[in-house]
């Protein structure tokens, strides 16, 4: 042979058969002499000859793979039919809960399945030496129990609920057991529609089983003697082509195209109407069919009004659609409003997430029971809910929600977006089968209805509105508890109401002027004045604003903590271990304490469009007003506030922004307005803060991640409070329904979420608020500098003078006294005295002939004033000790000496720390101290930052300070008003206790008040020394025992002598003091910086080797670091010898020496000093 064959032939039983045979020829084994000899043209013969054998080989091969499929397709049918009859009986537990693996539970049937399983979230509890729980976390789930696994649906349930008792926990597991009880009351149930494919096997329903309801008939279609059509294993539907001539002739016929389909299904499709795809003038659709795995209630006449492509495009779609899908789609086109066109259907299968579907609800009273006994929304006794009319109330929900009864279910908008994907625009390339392309339909009555909208919207939103009347919480109760009852009742209720997007619309307006109120206070005047916009007491009214309620107002009721004490036996602790303290019989001793019962009642507050009198300056937050430059403004401190960066970029699709989680970035669509650039750079920057997750952590990291649709809504409100904040009204774009984001949920887990939305959106406002702030202090920095700069070239204007030391004497008095030197300020007895006591300066007495002799006691003082004589202070020292005071007040208000002052001051005070803001602390803010400890977290100073501090008299109560930081806040308090998360600080009697601001009342926080101190290393603190003891010579660290315990170092040996401890970590070894030296008082640092003769100035400061300069001493007082007086008044002393004659470099720089009279113009004029001599001459 002269060549070489491989053949890939194969045979799959009822799959594939192959026949595949290449050939290559190679020289070195072939022998073509005698062809070689041939003419040209007789082998071209030869050639031909043989490849048209090779044709009718190939032909007959064919053939019989034709008989092969033929043959495979009946193996095929015995071997699925062998599967369906190998299936196995589902297994199930005859409808009773069973323990299975994992520490599972497990209910189930023939067709239904319940599991759930408990995991205790455990700390090491050192004391107890062993792992205790802190929270327990619950996983349950309701799926399909067909015979394969890997097809079931899931149908509902949730990933590790996080409760902080085991209580709470079985109490919620137990309304999800009873909400879904009627699944398991016969062993083998019918099986709902949409759930019907989990139990057939390759098409086939499983024996023993029964599907819901009746298979709905087919819309009546055109009729098809002679059915024409086109095969398709994928095909979603069907549509009848005809030619419209012929059809008009009455001649029958037509062509059935199975969708999607591909062009050259389509030509073959046209061919048989006798019409090609380049003149398709004649084509129209004329019938239109569905298949009974997948029925579609598709608009009839929409369809065959439709395009060919748009429908090719639809198919397509539909096959991204499961069972549940579709029966939603269904539904969906059975809705009063439907869809208005295919492009709509289309970008259904892009929003599905847009509709909440209840398959099995078809009627009012099928919703009612579903709401009442099976959502787990209402929570009433059993007993109540016999006397409930079902079909009145699923009626009014469905009239409240604006859902709608369909043949194929029950069916909702949720308050996701509507993306539009497709409508309007061209269909994609890929999906487009006719040769001439179709121009997409668009209705300009719906353009021309948007713009109406709009403009009806915009002449709305500037109408003045009245003020709405305050809708009151009557109270039937007299006494105080009874009330707070009623109003929590009612508070209850006004949360269950907010499912209505009006009312949730209504909440976030109020929330928007009020971002700083309690979740419960927020609610109680969105429920009672929705259109509040100012609000205080009736004496805040009268007193501050001078304005009086008017008559025949109702009061808005809001919450105060009233809490009240009580005396009670407790253990006593020991304050540094933080453990009971044990009496000498074994015992714990006790005290009598007074302690604190939270506690809250009911106060009245007015809105201002209820009060008269002083007008009152503009309240309303206008800062926003629609022009560029304002709009800038917010845009760079929303930049400034977001997590991550933020750009544009053009995106496809119809979305306006999106938050990228693999890249922490920001994108906005460009083109768009201010104002809705804002909106949803807002909405994005809640995705970035409260959604972001790590795609690379394990999948049970991410379980407790919100779904997508309480993602959007949380995100969406969030944007609508803030904008609406700062005057910007997004209504246009709407909410939607809430209470599909809500349902089956508990009223705590709703209440949850949404002080999820109101603390976010005030920690995005407050910070708004900071970085305008910023920008607007760096413009007018900025002009400031500009002015600056233009009048350089103006004479200097003089600084302030510093006031005189004793303005009851004048220069003129001391020159005709006979003393003349300018650089003296002159004094009277009254004023000498207190500079020489009191400050503690150098102060002189002045004679008649011109000298000066220095004050050396009081007594000294005394006599010379009842001689008649005057005093004085030079000027280089009354200015230094003027700049030297203004430094010590600069440093009495630093944070860290207010709060040294609260923690060790002698005075009783209280203090107000409030989260820092950042990151590090957003899971923190506004978190009941209950979730907190639930989650691991604990109160950590370091995470606060002191924000205000007051003294603390006996009529102030932590009850006081709420009402005090939440109605009417103190004009020099800079915080957000007293909230959740907060905590404030009693000093009383020289003790200090913390309490944690909770959602209802305080909790004690000691460990708020634990000083940490960072582990030391020995290395660090060396004092250079070295001992040595008969087992070596050793370091010494100046270390604590207690430190080098906790550095993990035990003790060793002792010295001889007794003053050290050898301690070592079985590889080191270092000494440390047996004894350590007292520890310094914490208010030591404070009392040095403020008490005006506290001697410790000298024998801290003095005892360094050189005198510091003035500029040296400046910084560090600016730095708020301490300093002597002694020091600067010697600094002063030195730099004037040493500066004498240097007038202009004094100038250059401007500090103390800038602002005193040169050295060289007082020599001049100075006598020379006579102290001894006139000392001499008086004794």
């Amino acid at each position: 042979m002269s060549y070489t064959s491989y053949d890939h032939d194969r045979l799959e039983a009822a799959e594939k058969l192959k026949i595949e045979r290449t050939i290559y020829f190679q020289s070195e084994k072939s022998d073509i002499a005698e062809l070689t000899a041939l003419p040209l043209a007789e082998l071209i013969r030869q050639k031909e000859e043989s490849a048209a054998a090779e044709e009718n080989i190939y032909s007959s091969l064919r053939e019989q793979a034709t008989a092969w499929e033929e043959q495979a397709g009946k193996t095929l049918s015995l071997e699925k039919a062998i599967e369906y009859a190998r299936t196995p009986a589902v297994q199930h537990t005859s409808n009773k809960w069973q323990e299975r693996d994992h520490d599972r539970r497990e209910i189930s049937n023939a067709v239904y399945r319940m599991n759930y399983y408990v995991y205790e979230n455990t700390r090491y509890d050192r004391e107890k030496k062993e792992s205790v729980p802190y929270s327990y976390s619950l996983t349950w789930n309701v799926y399909t129990n067909g015979p394969e696994r890997n097809r079931q649906m899931k149908i509902a349930g949730q990933d590790r609920k996080v409760f902080a008792d085991r209580a709470a926990m079985e109490k919620y597991l137990a309304g999800r057991q009873k909400a879904y009880a009627n699944l398991f009351t016969e062993v083998s149930p019918q099986i709902p529609k949409q759930y019907a494919e989990c139990f057939k096997v390759n098409g086939v329903l499983l024996p023993g089983y029964t599907i819901e309801g009746e298979e709905r008939g087919k819309p009546e279609q055109a009729p098809a003697e002679q059915r024409t059509t086109t095969e398709s294993k994928d095909e979603q539907f069907a549509i009848l082509l005809d030619s419209r001539s012929r059809f008009e002739t009455g001649e029958a016929g037509g062509y059935w195209l199975s969708m999607p389909a591909t062009k050259e299904q389509l030509q073959e499709a046209l061919a048989g109407i006798g019409l090609t795809a380049d003149k398709p003038q004649d084509l129209f659709i004329r019938g239109f069919s569905d298949t009974e795995e997948k029925p579609l209630a598709l608009p009839y006449d929409m369809v065959c009004s439709a395009n060919i492509d748009e429908l090719n495009f639809l198919a397509a779609r539909l096959e991204n659609l499961d069972a549940s899908g579709v029966a939603a789609l269904n539904a969906a086109a059975q809705r009063k409003q439907g869809f208005e066109n295919v492009g709509q259907i289309i970008d259904f299968t892009y929003n599905e997430d847009f509709f909440v579907h209840i398959p099995e609800v078809r009627t009012p009273a099928e919703l009612g029971n579903y709401y009442l006994n099976k959502s787990g929304m209402v929570q009433m006794p059993d007993e109540w809910k016999a006397g409930v009319d079902l079909a009145a109330f699923g009626q009014n929900a469905a009239e409240k929600e604006k859902g709608s009864f369909t043949d194929y279910g029950y069916i909702l908008e949720s308050g996701d977006d509507w993306v539009k994907h497709y409508e309007g625009r061209e269909v994609p390339e890929e999906y487009r089968i006719m040769s001439s392309a179709q121009a997409p339909q668009i209705d300009p009555a719906k353009v021309d209805m948007d713009i109406s909208a709009v403009q009806t919207a915009e002449q709305i939103n500037v109408q003045t509105k009245e003020p709405q009347p305050v809708i009151p919480i009557i109270l039937t109760s007299e006494n105080p508890a009874g009330k707070l009852k009623e109003i929590t009742d009612r508070l209850e209720q006004g949360i269950t109401e907010l499912f209505n997007s009006e009312r949730f619309k209504e909440y976030l307006q109020v929330m928007s002027k009020f971002h700083n109120y309690s979740f419960n206070n927020t609610l109680l005047i969105a429920m009672q004045k929705p259109d509040a916009s100012h609000i205080v007491g009736f004496s805040a009214w009268k007193n501050t604003f001078k304005r009086n309620v008017m008559k025949g107002q109702k009061g808005i009721k809001i919450l105060a903590p009233s809490p009240f004490k009580i005396k009670k036996e407790m253990e006593k602790i020991d304050p540094q271990t933080q453990k009971a303290i044990i009496g000498k019989d074994g015992k714990p001793v006790t005290e009598e304490k007074e302690i604190t019962i939270p506690a809250f009642k009911v106060v009245s507050v007015f809105d201002v469009s209820q009060t008269e009198g002083k007008e009152i300056p503009d309240i309303a937050v206008n800062m926003l007003t629609g022009d560029v430059e304002h709009y800038k403004d917010v845009f760079a401190a929303l930049e400034k506030t977001s997590p991550v960066p933020v750009a544009f970029e053009k995106i496809e699709g119809g979305a306006h922004g999106y938050y990228h989680l693999e890249d922490k970035r920001i994108a906005l669509d460009e083109g768009m307005s201010e104002l809705q650039t804002l909106k949803t750079l807002i909405h994005e920057i809640t995705h970035a803060k409260l959604h972001d997750i790590d795609l690379n952590a394990p999948l049970e990291d991410l379980e407790n991640r919100p779904d997508r649709r309480t993602r959007e809504v949380q995100a969406e409100s969030i944007a609508y409070t803030v904008c609406q904040h700062y005057g910007l009204d997004t209504s246009d774009y709407s909410f939607g329904y809430v209470a599909g984001w809500s349902a089956g949920r508990e009223l705590a887990e709703l209440k949850s979420s949404l002080e999820t939305i109101r603390s976010t959106a005030a920690e995005i406002i407050n910070s708004i608020d900071e970085h305008i702030a910023e920008l607007q202090k760096a413009q007018e920095q900025a002009q400031t500098s500009e002015v600056q700069e233009i009048g350089q070239d103006a004479p200097p204007q003089e600084q302030p003078e510093i006031p005189v030391p004793d303005a009851t004497i004048s220069i003129k008095e001391i020159q005709d006294y006979g003393y003349s030197w300018d650089g003296m300020f002159p004094l009277k007895q009254e004023a000498a005295e207190r500079l020489f006591t009191q400050d503690g300066i150098e102060v002189f007495r002045i004679y008649e002939d011109g000298t000066e002799g220095a004050v050396t006691s009081l007594t000294d003082l005394q006599e010379h004033a009842e001689k008649g004589g005057l005093f004085g202070v030079e000027k280089e020292t009354w200015e230094a000790l003027h700049e030297y005071n203004a430094m010590k007040q600069q440093l009495r208000e630093s944070e860290p000496t207010k709060e040294a002052l609260l923690l060790y001051g002698k005075e009783d005070s209280y203090g107000i720390y409030q989260l820092a803001r950042g990151d590090a602390t957003r899971d923190l803010r506004f978190e009941p101290y209950d979730r907190l400890q639930a989650t691991g977290h604990t109160v950590d100073r370091a995470n606060y930052e002191l924000i205000y501090t007051a003294p603390l008299t006996a009529d102030i109560t932590l009850n006081s300070i709420w009402e005090k930081f939440n109605i009417d806040h103190p004009k020099d308090f800079k915080g957000h008003s007293l909230s959740v998360s907060d905590i404030v600080v009693l000093h009383q009697n020289g003790g200090n206790t913390a309490h944690y601001v909770d959602s209802i009342g305080f909790q004690n926080v000691p460990e708020f008040l634990q000083e940490k101190q960072p582990q030391l290393i020995p290395d660090e603190h060396l004092t250079g020394e070295q001992i040595k003891t008969p087992r070596g010579s050793f370091y010494v660290s100046d270390m604590s025992v207690e430190q080098m315990k906790e550095a993990g170092y035990g003790l060793h040996h002792q010295s001889d002598d007794g003053k050290y401890l050898i301690m070592g970590n079985g590889t080191r070894a270092f000494a440390v003091a047996a004894e350590q030296p007292e520890k310094a008082n914490p208010l030591k640092h404070i009392e040095d910086t403020i008490e005006q003769n506290d001697n410790n100035f000298d024998g801290i400061i003095n005892n360094t080797p050189q005198t510091p300069t003035v500029d040296a001493l400046e910084q560090t007082a600016k730095a708020g670091e301490v300093i002597s007086l002694t020091d600067l008044a010697e600094a002063i002393k030195t730099d004037r010898e040493n500066g004498r004659g240097k007038k202009a470099a004094a100038k250059e720089k401007p500090s103390i020496r800038a602002q005193l009279k040169a050295d060289k113009e007082r020599a001049g004029k100075k006598k020379p000093t006579k102290q001894k001599s006139q000392d001499l001459e008086r004794s």
